[in-house]
């Protein structure tokens, strides 16, 4: 774990400090997905250990979603993305031992469009007026006043 990991471990922090629990799931799955993408990149670049790294800590982050579920309240929804998660962590194996591009390609669009649908179930959650105009990712008036 370099310097950088240190830092941005620090940032995500301070970044999840005032985020709502939608919010961090969103920003889980962004790292999910960055840890995918880096891991791609590393198999192109024949790099064992920096795919290794980044398989073994997109699996870290999907076993801390999977083990945050909240079954009592979440229902059928919190059984089938245990479900989701478990068949998730074993494509990762899966990618990881037989050094797979499509199976990561396939992992990145799940946890891609996924990310995508928090964000939409964010927005649609957001009641404060004005609380997505200053978001910084230009998607502004999703609120309205």
């Amino acid at each position: 774990m370099g310097m950088n990991y240190g830092a941005g471990i620090a940032y995500r922090q301070r970044a999840v400090e005032g985020t709502s629990p939608v919010g961090l799931v969103v920003l889980l799955y962004g790292t999910i997905v960055a840890s995918l993408l880096r891991a791609q990149q590393a198999l192109q670049e024949n790099n064992t250990e920096k795919r290794v790294l980044e398989l073994n800590h997109a699996l870290a982050v999907i076993g801390q979603l999977q083990g945050t579920l909240d079954f009592e309240r979440g229902g059928q929804v919190a059984v089938q993305l245990d479900r989701f998660y478990s068949v998730m962590r074993a494509r990762v194996l899966q990618a990881s031992i037989q050094n797979s591009q499509p199976i990561l390609e396939e992992l990145v669009r799940y946890f891609s469009s996924l990310k995508e649908a928090w964000q939409e179930v964010e927005r649609s959650t957001m009641s404060v007026p004005g609380a997505a105009l200053n978001r910084g990712d230009g998607a502004q008036g999703a609120v309205s006043l």
